[in-house]
């Protein structure tokens, strides 16, 4: 039965605190983080922040692998390969092996083998919202031959996993091309404001800011791929322009070299068809 199921967590981190929280109610569920020891009456720790009753912390990840039926890594990705070689010992025939990690695609499918060579199943699980909004109910994207029955239980759970099928790192490389856009819209706008400031002018660009991102649309996207490529000479110019202002002003200008460089690439090369469109 689902309620008898042994769930191990490896990572207690912001990720892991939540995935504890939620199922620690629904699971017999084990904890495994280094920097997270068990209090010496072997539950919760006091930094834990969860109620009595709650997951246990375990001093090892063998104790809390061994048995399981599901382990879910949410370790950092630089963490995910050593966590999984460290797991594998001690992985059940069967069991699944749910890798939440951000990392490359390929580390993933590295995941995969090692995970199989087990005997177990290994499944790229990518977590696509911030995990403090909607807690145990983030939407969270899987893949790998598995992904159907990490669903599954994810679903009967509290957790909303959809499985994509394809192969592990199919997952990730959806997470990673979202990084390159929100990540990098997050850093443009960081360096935006800080010339801005510099230039006396906060006020009036938060609010021009603030226009743009609430008018874009679907035309307005393709607006800025079509524009990128009818108009990259000039544009290339015009943001050589920017990267003087900012050297001017004493501002950080990476990400408006960047794009310069970008364009650059463009003139050369075109941009991307729009869906749908030639």
């Amino acid at each position: 039965m689902a309620s008898l199921m042994q769930v191990a967590v490896l990572g207690y981190g912001e990720v892991g605190h939540v995935l504890a929280r939620g199922l620690a109610p629904r699971v017999p569920l084990r904890v495994y983080d280094p920097a997270h020891p068990p209090s010496p009456s072997g539950g919760p720790s006091p930094s834990g922040g969860l109620p009595s009753g709650g997951p246990r912390l375990v001093a090892c990840n063998a104790e809390a692998v061994r048995g399981a039926d599901v382990v879910i890594a949410v370790t950092t990705g630089a963490d995910s390969l050593a966590a999984c070689e460290e797991s594998r010992p001690n992985l059940r025939p069967g069991a699944l092996y749910a890798d939440l990690s951000t990392s490359a695609p390929g580390d993933k499918l590295r995941i995969a083998e090692l995970v199989a060579s087990a005997g177990a199943s290994a499944v790229d699980g990518a977590i696509m919202a911030p995990i403090p909004l909607r807690g145990l109910a983030t939407p969270i994207l899987a893949s790998g031959d598995d992904a159907a029955r990490f669903a599954d239980f994810a679903g009967r759970h509290g957790m909303d996993v959809t499985p994509i099928g394809g192969s592990p790192g199919d997952a990730a490389a959806r997470k990673l091309l979202r990084s390159v856009l929100v990540k990098g819209l997050s850093a443009l706008v960081i360096e935006s404001r800080r010339a801005a400031e510099a230039a006396g002018l906060g006020e009036w660009f938060w609010e021009h800011l603030l226009e743009t991102v609430s008018a874009a649309d679907e035309r307005f996207v393709v607006r800025l791929l079509e524009g990128a490529g009818q108009h990259s000479v000039r544009r290339v110019h015009e943001m050589h322009a920017a990267t003087r202002m900012l050297e001017s002003l004493g501002v950080p200008h990476a990400m408006t070299a960047a794009t310069a460089a970008t364009l650059e690439e463009v003139t050369r090369t075109g941009v991307p068809p729009s869906p749908g469109r030639p």
